[in-house]
């Protein structure tokens, strides 16, 4: 519990920093863009928060351990491995330590930044060429 205390309390605090940040910078962009530039903010904060979610469930201080306790499996050591990108330790084949919906939660976050991104770009080319949305 202390350790997700611990992980918990810089990101949220972090999270709220860059919020802060994207609503005051926001102010100076055109009306058309703003959306999309919040929106693409706050989503990329989700997607770090979920990263350190993920990566907060790689830390164990005795795998074998955790494994034996959390999910009733002995660990093996021929499969344990550790990856973070996707996040992943496992305890014996087809047995994670990450949750099961952390990596496709990281994908469709990234997809939606990046479709943000799009937006915002779109509607600032637009803005400039006089065409207004």
């Amino acid at each position: 519990m202390v350790g997700a205390v611990v992980t918990a309390v810089p990101l949220v605090a972090i999270a709220g920093a860059v919020v802060l940040l994207a609503h005051r910078a926001s102010r100076r962009l055109p009306r058309s863009v703003r959306p999309w530039v919040v929106a693409g903010v706050l989503i990329g904060v989700l997607t770090v928060a979920t990263y350190g979610w993920g990566a907060a469930h790689l830390y164990t201080p005795d795998i074998s351990e955790t494994c034996a306790l959390v999910h009733g499996i002995a660990w093996d050591a021929r499969v344990g491995g550790t990856t973070l990108l996707p996040l992943s330790r496992q305890c014996a084949a087809g047995v994670d330590l990450v949750p099961g919906y952390v990596n496709p939660a990281l994908a469709g976050l990234a997809l939606a930044v990046t479709a943000c991104l799009g937006m915002a770009a779109r509607a600032w080319t637009r803005t400039l060429g006089g065409v207004r949305t």
